[in-house]
């Protein structure tokens, strides 16, 4: 028989051995290769009608394979007509795969007013979905497969659980219009909204394929479609920066709806891309709600990541070669151990490794503080005397050359190419502190909080703050940004994110009730969520924060704020009282630095 002290050490033992588990799982976690030969050359059905519930008929473009028989089916619902982004995946159509490519109501060839997302649009995918599993060359078995837009109504749709719906591959979706880029910080877009509507309305004018045969229909259509001018473009933009908005409208927001998809989702995001915020929090929220989830995030921007450019990357394969093993298990069958992909893969910033991981943010973080100092100083020292409050004017206009404007801004060739990987000339117009040298590797993985103390003479400020890298050569490339209007500086600590006691990723409410008053000269604590980052600072290079009155042209104050600010004067304060700081997701076992 054991005795007492054999059965205490075997259970000491089994703790260790648990505690040590998630660390062995990720070292062992890799890429394993999948693929099958191509078997199908292709076969386009144009213009085919989708008559929706109230009489409106969506049309799509069926591409399938060039044989007889019964098949997956995989569905695109685009606002920018499928005649030019369909994303039709033709390496997919050749392994036995449908692919419908469907214009959203109001928009292409399809009948109606777009609405933006709106719950009559999430329903359509619902039906299209349905309508999919009941064709002659479907088996039942469907799947949603896209990216940016066509990737959040994935999301949209798949909580709305239509039955014939198996698995969705979202590439590059937001999960939170309002904090993820309509209204970042209680701010509003300035770059990529307008861009992106305008890039809705110039699909519009591409006429569809029928048109030639049934011009009273397609005048028809375009009367609907123009109706998506005065109910949902024009009012979005005088929203935007014609009144503050609040978190008040969440019909678009995955977010809200994610407790309601059930079905397996693989998860494709960019360090760089505008919507990283919410490809993290989504894969999050999914794995906790026990959905077989994995998450892929590249280091690109919007364009990037979206058309998959960046893959394959070593061992991980290409888009289309993943989605064709999450694909074939869930829609197919076939055994192509999709539990084999690891659950998190994500580029390492500052290294070019991609690393694979069994959760995110990583388990294993430890929250540390670096001070805003004197001198311009990044300290592990926090103040213990008194140190000049430093000061810059409230001027919206700062920002344009920074990793932010390459991340909203979607026209190639406005922001010079050098912007994107540099911010110094951005940082002549903010308060700059920087680290020592670091002398070994620091490792940082997840979302970082920037605590910072200021006043003003006004009854409004809006405050910027980025996070760079320091090269040996002294360029300063962006890691993270955060932004936020003092007015809405309150945060909810039961939806913050809190690690060893320090507030690491705070939750702003927005809402009209949580607005606080700014009283000038009167210091205020800003918490402001920067957004995730996986990288490392390498020996040899320094770390960064730069703390600015904008970040235009990518966020611009809306109306209201501008009147309350416009003329401001903003102090930084960082003393015993008012200690300014940024809190860092540090790796173990990196050796955090010594006293600076």
């Amino acid at each position: 028989m054991y005795s007492r002290s054999s059965a205490l050490a075997a259970v000491v033992l089994l703790i260790v051995v648990l505690l040590l588990a998630p660390a062995a799982q990720s070292a062992d976690l890799k890429w394993t290769p999948y693929d099958r030969p191509a078997q199908y050359a292709t076969v386009v059905d144009k213009e085919v009608p989708i008559m929706m519930r109230d009489g409106v008929v969506l049309y799509a473009d069926v591409s399938r394979p060039d044989a007889p028989g019964r098949y997956p089916v995989l569905i695109t619902m685009t606002p920018y007509s499928k005649a030019i982004a369909g994303e039709a995946p033709g390496y997919l159509i050749a392994r036995g795969y449908v692919h419908v490519a469907v214009d959203v109501r109001g928009q292409g060839s399809s009948g109606g007013t777009w609405c933006n997302r709106c719950e009559i649009e999430q329903m359509d995918g619902y039906e299209v979905v349905q309508w999919a599993a009941a064709q002659a060359w479907s088996d039942g078995n469907v799947g949603m497969y896209g990216s940016s837009y066509r990737a959040i109504n994935q999301m949209l749709t798949a909580a709305l659980q239509p039955p014939a719906l198996k698995a969705i591959f979202p590439i590059a979706s937001s999960t939170d219009d309002y904090r993820d880029f309509g209204r970042t910080g209680g701010d509003a877009n300035f770059a990529f909204i307008p861009t992106w509507l305008a890039l809705v309305m110039a699909a519009e004018v591409i006429p569809p394929g029928w048109a030639s045969t049934d011009p009273i229909q397609y005048v028809l259509n375009d009367i609907q479609h123009a109706g998506a001018l005065t109910t949902s473009t024009l009012p979005t933009i005088i929203k935007l920066w014609g009144q503050q908005t609040y978190d008040e409208n969440r019909v678009a927001s995955p977010y809200w709806k994610l407790d309601h998809i059930k079905v397996p989702t693989f998860l494709v995001g960019g360090w760089r891309d505008l919507f990283v915020r919410g490809e993290t929090l989504n894969f999050e929220k999914l794995r906790a709600l026990k959905v077989p989830v994995k998450l892929l995030m590249v280091d690109g921007n919007h364009t990037e990541t979206s058309g998959g450019s960046l893959l394959p990357d070593g061992d991980v394969p290409g888009l289309q070669q993943i989605a064709l093993r999450w694909f074939d298990y869930y829609l197919k069958g076939l055994n192509s151990r999709p539990d084999l992909i690891p659950p998190v893969t994500v580029k390492l910033k500052g290294d070019g490794q991609m690393e694979t991981m069994s959760a995110w943010p990583r388990p294993d973080i430890r929250p540390r503080r670096l001070y805003l100092r004197g001198g311009h100083r990044l300290s592990t020292v926090a103040p213990n005397t008194l140190e000049t409050e430093e000061q810059f004017a409230q001027i919206y206009l700062f920002g344009y050359c920074s990793g932010t404007s390459e991340r909203f801004i979607l026209l190639l060739g406005v922001v010079p190419p050098q912007c994107a990987t540099d911010n110094t000339f951005n940082e002549q117009t903010e308060l700059v502190y920087t680290t020592p040298v670091f002398e070994a590797d620091v490792k940082m993985a997840g979302p970082i909080a920037a605590n910072m103390w200021i006043k003003t003479t006004r009854n409004e400020a809006i405050l910027s703050v980025r996070v760079t890298d320091v090269h040996p050569d002294g360029s300063s490339e962006e890691l993270s940004f955060g932004l936020l209007a003092a007015s809405f500086r309150a945060v909810d600590p039961t939806l913050s994110r809190t690690i060893a006691g320090e507030n690491i990723q705070p939750w702003h409410p927005f809402s009209r009730d949580s607005v606080q008053v700014v009283t000038p000269d009167e210091p205020m604590l800003l918490q402001i969520e920067v957004y995730s980052t996986n990288a490392v600072i390498k020996a040899g290079h320094q770390l960064r924060v730069s703390v600015g009155p904008s970040n235009f042209p990518s966020y611009l104050p809306p109306v209201p704020q501008i009147e309350n600010s416009a003329g401001g004067v903003l102090r930084l304060m960082h003393d015993p009282q008012h200690p300014s700081h940024v809190v860092l997701p540090i790796v173990p076992p990196t050796t955090w630095p010594p006293l600076w």
